[in-house]
């Protein structure tokens, strides 16, 4: 089974960001999940936002930076085995989290994913 993890939103301020995330959908929870000001919204129907602030330099957004939801994220045993499997796929990087690997590709569209290879909710996002 594939489970749906989580989606990023990129924005110049995370905490104020997460304020408007709990107003918006009327309450939920938030949690300061790493360094840098990076939270985890969950609503009360278990939707989780992971709030990034974006790189700002000389008052302007980093050219590598961008605003907006992006990057979901999936978790799946054997992840790698799993996209492997699809067609015009790209993985970009791996990354060591504390409960196994997350893999970041593109989709044949281009767009940016990452997925878990572990099925439970991990404690950055189980808030």
């Amino acid at each position: 089974m594939i489970n749906f993890d989580h989606i990023e939103v990129h924005v110049r301020n995370s905490k104020i960001y997460a304020e408007f995330l709990l107003k918006l959908f009327d309450g939920g929870r938030v949690k300061n999940i790493a360094e840098k000001n990076i939270f985890m919204f969950l609503s009360k129907d278990n939707l989780h936002i992971e709030i990034k602030e974006v790189k700002i330099i000389n008052n302007e957004i980093d050219i590598d930076s961008h605003i907006g939801f992006c990057l979901p994220c999936l978790r799946i045993k054997n992840a790698l085995n799993h996209i492997n499997k699809l067609d015009g796929i790209k993985i970009i990087k791996t990354i060591n989290n504390p409960d196994g690997e997350c893999i970041f590709f593109k989709d044949y569209e281009g767009i940016l994913w990452h997925i878990k290879d572990y099925e439970h909710l991990d404690l950055f996002v189980n808030i």
